[in-house]
């Protein structure tokens, strides 16, 4: 049995984004639900594709699912992009 309860569900990310997308990860953050005194309970998601080792970050829902989270990563959409990389003047 896993140490981390929340995490259970999300053991097979990786098949999923298997899947779901070609995204090459190099790493791959869940944080365990965050309850905001308002509004709906949310995770992040934070991920870095071994061609580009800037982070990039998703809020979902905190009863995403694995499905979920891929879909996420394949439609994101990077905004501004700090990271070693930056070539912004």
């Amino acid at each position: 049995m896993s140490a981390n309860p929340a995490a259970r569900p999300f053991a097979n990310l990786a098949r999923a984004m298997r899947r779901h997308t070609a995204l090459q990860l190099s790493r791959c953050r869940l944080s365990a639900p965050i309850e905001p005194p308002w509004g709906e309970p949310y995770r992040t998601v934070e991920w870095t594709l071994k061609s580009d080792p800037r982070v990039q970050r998703r809020v979902l829902r905190a009863d995403c699912t694995p499905s979920d989270i891929a879909d996420a990563l394949q439609s994101h959409t990077p905004g501004r992009c700090y990271g070693p990389a930056d070539d912004d003047d």
